[in-house]
């Protein structure tokens, strides 16, 4: 079920609130399901709250690195892993979002017409859990971006830039 992400622009603020409340619902039935550091992530108060430079919103992709670390005598254990670093919308720090434990991802980009864009302004997302019961991350970017991540969880950190 998705709550957010699926909302166009034209959404009146009481479809937004309503959409924002039904989702925190979800977020805390789930919450046992979720691993601390996923629930944190998506629950936090400063997530949707555009006045706080840790929320999401508006930051622009700065890196995106998918990675296989390994281990065994041969290095032949192998999970996929996904590290992105955001540039804050205040300029002033940057969001750093792990994945580890990949089990799925789609990252599909929207091409424009419009030179220097990169992936655009991270406009909204939200965390799931999957029919694997792992945790389910959507993100969607203002050039029409869409990022799909299935892992074992999301670990989130503030760095201010300096």
């Amino acid at each position: 079920m998705r709550f957010l992400t699926n909302m166009f622009s034209s959404a009146s603020p009481q479809e937004v609130c309503t959409a924002l409340a039904n989702y925190k619902s979800y977020l805390e039935s789930i919450r046992e399901a979720l691993p601390s550091s996923a629930y944190d992530f998506a629950s936090a108060d400063w997530h949707y709250s555009g006045d706080d430079h840790r929320c999401p919103h508006d930051s622009w992709v700065e890196s995106l690195v998918i990675s296989e670390p390994s281990s065994g005598d041969r290095h032949e254990e192998r999970e996929n892993a996904i590290s992105v670093r955001l540039f804050g919308a205040y300029h002033d720090g940057y969001l750093e979002l792990s994945y580890p434990g990949v089990r799925a991802y789609s990252l599909v980009g929207a091409i424009l017409n419009k030179p220097k864009t990169g992936h655009g302004d991270w406009l909204k997302d939200e965390v799931r859990l999957s029919d694997n019961k792992l945790v389910l991350h959507e993100i969607l970017f203002s050039t029409g971006s869409r990022w799909l991540i299935e892992s074992r969880d999301i670990e989130f950190r503030w760095v201010p830039k300096g």
